[in-house]
């Protein structure tokens, strides 16, 4: 057997999925083959990554060929010819795809289609990710969804709304949303015996304990609400809270920064701008606490990474992972994301936690993650092909 696994553009997260799968690959005397868009995107530049890819990769748009980021994006028509021709080179016996919505997803199925080989769904939608009209449902249903022959979802929601667009729940399997988990527990664990050597290496980490938010500042993450929140916070705590430092880049930056200015939050709340893979380690190894405010979001890997790096969760429960990975009262909080009081609340009711309960709740974070690690997502992609085979047979 030869299998092919097709991402937009292999990252940390990926790479760790991809060794995992190739090992159990390994297991069977199977092949296994990397498929990207690019190998260079702005949005996530993971930084030199040849070291982590140790299975074999096929690029379709490599960014020396094609430096127009446009040509690479994954909505980009060139994707989708250009995997057409590359399929036909490598003899694959199955294939899994990243979603139905975008023309590579749609032109790898329908190339599965023609050839007869089985067709391995990798899905993280789930029913509230937007409003749903039934006609749409109707037709995503049976044009897409109804000819793959398994799926290999993040967790239980994602589970359901496939079970919604008429796919067998024995044929969906759980683990596809998975990050290198020993990475970052091993990296945090020598951040945290050595904290003056991490801030060396990230000068701009407070001081103070601190919040910390991971994330793109667009609209929907929700990060003006957190802004807004976390004043009626400080108002009720003062010198003593807790900083928020909120990592990432994005549109709403400017506005952001000028919110900051108009609380009068400049002294404790940072925005560092947005910070490599390899700098994560560090920031998550002094902070308090994740909080992830999302008003949507199908999954939020940033979840798996504070749970691995030993950090509680205070978690917006329209979030993906919450259901999965945030259990209140153990490893952190739950608030609606549209309840900027709540969140506030939430911020409050973290902070008048003593040490050692939130000691206890990063260590939870690291048993619950567990539960979702590469090795899972090998299973749960052996278990899609197993199935998917016997129903080609």
């Amino acid at each position: 057997m030869h299998i092919g696994v097709l991402f937009y553009n292999i990252g940390g997260y990926h790479a760790a999925r991809l060794r995992a799968a190739q090992f159990a690959c390994d297991q069977r005397a199977w092949d296994l083959t990397a498929i990207q868009v690019t190998d260079q995107t702005g949005e996530h530049p993971w930084g030199n990554v040849q070291s982590w890819l140790t299975f074999p990769t096929k690029t379709l748009l490599p960014y020396a060929d094609v430096p127009d980021e446009t040509m690479r994006q994954f909505e980009s028509p060139a994707a989708a010819e250009r995997l057409n021709d590359v399929l036909k080179s490598m003899h694959l016996d199955a294939l899994a795809i990243p979603g139905w919505g975008f023309p590579v997803s749609r032109a790898a199925l329908e190339w599965c289609r023609q050839q007869g080989i089985p067709a391995i769904l990798m899905s993280e939608s789930k029913w509230d990710d937007a409003p749903r009209a039934w006609w749409k449902e109707w037709w995503k249903s049976w044009r897409y969804v109804s000819r793959f022959d398994a799926a290999l979802v993040g967790g239980e929601t994602h589970r359901d709304y496939l079970m919604r667009l008429g796919m067998a729940t024995e044929r969906i399997f759980l683990g596809y949303d998975a990050v290198d988990n020993a990475y970052f527990a091993e990296q945090v664990a020598i951040a945290r015996r050595q904290p003056d050597i991490a801030r060396q290496r990230q000068p701009a980490i407070p001081h103070k304990p601190y919040f910390l938010a991971v994330t793109r500042l667009i609209p929907r993450k929700n990060v003006a609400a957190l802004i807004r929140a976390y004043g009626t916070y400080y108002q009720l705590h003062g010198p003593e809270s807790m900083d928020l430092v909120i990592c990432g880049s994005g549109a709403e930056e400017p506005a952001l920064r000028n919110l900051i200015r108009q609380e009068g939050l400049e002294n404790c709340v940072h925005l560092p701008g947005f910070l490599s893979y390899d700098a994560l380690p560090d920031w998550y190894a002094l902070a308090a606490a994740l909080i992830h405010p999302a008003l949507q979001e199908q999954w939020g890997l940033v979840v798996n990474e504070a749970c691995a790096a030993g950090l509680p969760i205070l978690c917006s429960r329209t979030v993906g992972a919450c259901p999965e990975l945030v259990h209140p009262h153990q490893n952190g909080l739950v608030f609606p994301p549209e309840d900027e009081s709540a969140i506030a609340q939430c911020l409050s009711q973290f902070h008048k936690l003593d040490p050692e309960t939130r000691m206890q709740w990063g260590q939870q974070s690291q048993q619950i993650v567990a539960r979702f690690s590469p090795v899972v997502f090998a299973e749960g992609l052996m278990q899609a092909l197993d199935c998917a085979r016997v129903g080609k047979a």
